[in-house]
């Protein structure tokens, strides 16, 4: 039986949930594209303020593309193009919300799981995180945006260890390196999400989209494009 994707809002709060009972929420093409759909609907929903991407149930947030899935195919790469190209449009959108989004991480991460999770602003863990990207070990070479996306955001060497080992590694590591931003009791992750989400959501919601592109070029080093919509924004942002 295929996966599936739900959105639900709640008080401006959007929630996307992947799922795919007994595959620990792997990406199949039904994952994948209704990804890409929830994310650019909410997207192009004006009363949104934050959204929390997650996975249903307690065992996985999302453990990479569904290699039984995959292994329906007499190619293995035509699996993963099918499936690359919803995620694709799902990055894309992410990476240009004007609200901010936070990925609630529990039990397994794993491949392209990781690759969802950093493309979220933030990133929320429960204790039973176990997070690993075993693209090497399984023959793959992982996306060269979500290398330069990690690299952002553990450095090159950090970068090497997770890519290069392929080991599981535990939230308490995972927050030194700075690529989870806090650690819960499971029992509290979704809590602890949620209430940041809506402190985000309540913040003025005519500035926030400027501050979204702002900070996004910045990430990127592109200082200019920073200046330049700052000055885009005219008075929408008040000068100190």
């Amino acid at each position: 039986m295929p996966g599936s994707v739900t959105l639900d809002v709640h008080d401006s709060i959007a929630i996307i949930t992947i799922e795919n009972k007994g595959r620990l929420n792997a990406m199949d093409d039904a994952v994948a594209s209704g990804l890409a759909a929830g994310i650019a609907e909410a997207k192009g929903n004006g009363d949104i303020g934050a959204l929390v991407l997650r996975g249903a149930g307690s065992d996985a947030f999302c453990s990479g593309v569904d290699l039984k899935f995959a292994a329906e195919h007499s190619d293995r790469g035509t699996a993963f193009a099918k499936v690359s190209t919803h995620i694709d449009g799902f990055l894309a959108d992410m990476a240009d919300l004007p609200f901010p989004s936070i990925a609630m991480l529990h039990g397994v991460c794993y491949g392209g799981g990781v690759q969802l999770a950093m493309s979220a602003d933030f990133r929320f863990a429960g204790a039973s995180l176990r997070l690993a990207v075993p693209a090497l070990k399984n023959g793959l070479l992982y996306p060269i945006a979500a290398l330069e996306r990690m690299m952002r955001l553990i450095g090159p060497s950090r970068t090497r260890r997770l890519i290069l080992e392929g080991v599981l590694l535990p939230p308490e590591r995972l927050l030194g390196w700075g690529l989870i931003d806090e650690i819960h009791r499971d029992d509290e992750l979704e809590a602890a999400a949620l209430e940041f989400a809506a402190r985000l959501a309540a913040q003025p919601r005519a500035v926030m989209p400027h501050y979204m592109k702002i900070l996004r070029a910045l990430d990127v080093g592109d200082g200019a494009e920073a200046r330049r919509l700052r000055k885009e924004a005219g008075g929408t942002i008040r000068r100190p």
